[in-house]
């Protein structure tokens, strides 16, 4: 069986893989930098006691040194998006919502990939408040602050106004996101930066799904996507919206994953 060794460098991580033609990971992983010294480090660190057949590369290749750009094919990113998600959870044509350190809102349709929408809401958000209001810049740090926080101490919610609905709104959701401050812990800083996030992209990825009748095939992958925060407040504008969001394992290896079956793909044509 033949093995692939794909990197997605990205604007904060570079993520490896080597997968085998069934997409099974064998070796996994993750460096929180996109410097090129260090990425060739790791690339020899995984070839040292695996011997993939092909090299396959996605993200920014700006400055590729020789010794990568010689050896491996450069995958396009919206479509390594697109494969990525769609492969693992098994659909033909779906949504796919990569929540990076920005987030891409992608249409994946029988093997063809097309970029619809995106934010510069993600990660690099979660990050950049995370420091400026609560001083901690670890994102699993400030996953679990958030997990024991509640951002409706520093949102303001319908209720709050007087109100038990407002067209599709129910009484317990946002009206502004930090537009009531009620708390100064950290924690409450934390949840109320990941449910601002959370309800910005699941706002846009429920509209973008509703726009090609897709309300139940949208697939969140990144980095930012593992966190339970995040996913819990997805699910909360999913309800809102009437569109489901699917979670797969791995979700931050999945654009280099999806980078493979984009080489694939265009290695038939």
């Amino acid at each position: 069986m033949k093995t692939y060794l794909s990197i997605d460098r990205g604007a904060s991580n570079t993520d490896f893989v080597i997968v085998d033609s069934n997409y099974k990971i064998i070796i996994k992983k993750c460096i929180t930098t996109r410097d090129w010294n260090y990425i060739i480090n790791t690339y020899k660190e995984m070839i040292k006691d695996n011997s993939p057949d092909f090299f396959v590369f996605t993200g920014s290749s700006n400055n590729m040194p020789l010794e990568l750009k010689d050896k491996f094919f450069l995958a396009n990113e919206i479509e390594s998006i697109a494969f990525g998600g769609a492969y693992a959870a098994s659909r033909k044509k779906c949504i796919v919502v990569s929540m990076g350190t920005g987030t891409a809102v992608v249409l994946f349709d029988h093997g063809k990939a097309e970029h619809i929408s995106g934010t510069g809401v993600g990660g690099g958000t979660m990050l950049g408040l995370g420091k400026l209001l609560t001083g901690e810049i670890n994102p699993k740090k400030l996953n679990k602050l958030s997990s024991e926080g509640n951002p409706a101490n520093l949102n303001l919610i319908l209720s709050e106004i007087g109100y038990s609905k407002v067209g599709i709104l129910d009484s317990n959701l946002t009206v502004s996101n930090f537009g009531n401050l009620k708390s100064d812990k950290e924690n409450d800083k934390a949840a109320a930066i990941e449910c601002m996030i959370a309800e910005v992209i699941g706002v846009i990825a429920s509209l973008t799904a509703k726009l090609y009748q897709l309300e139940n095939d949208i697939i969140i992958i990144g980095n930012l996507s593992g966190s339970t925060f995040i996913r819990k407040q997805l699910t909360k504008v999913g309800e809102l919206y009437k569109t489901t969001f699917t979670f797969p394992e791995t979700p931050e290896y999945l654009t280099a994953i999806g980078a493979v079956g984009s080489f694939r793909e265009n290695q038939t044509k």
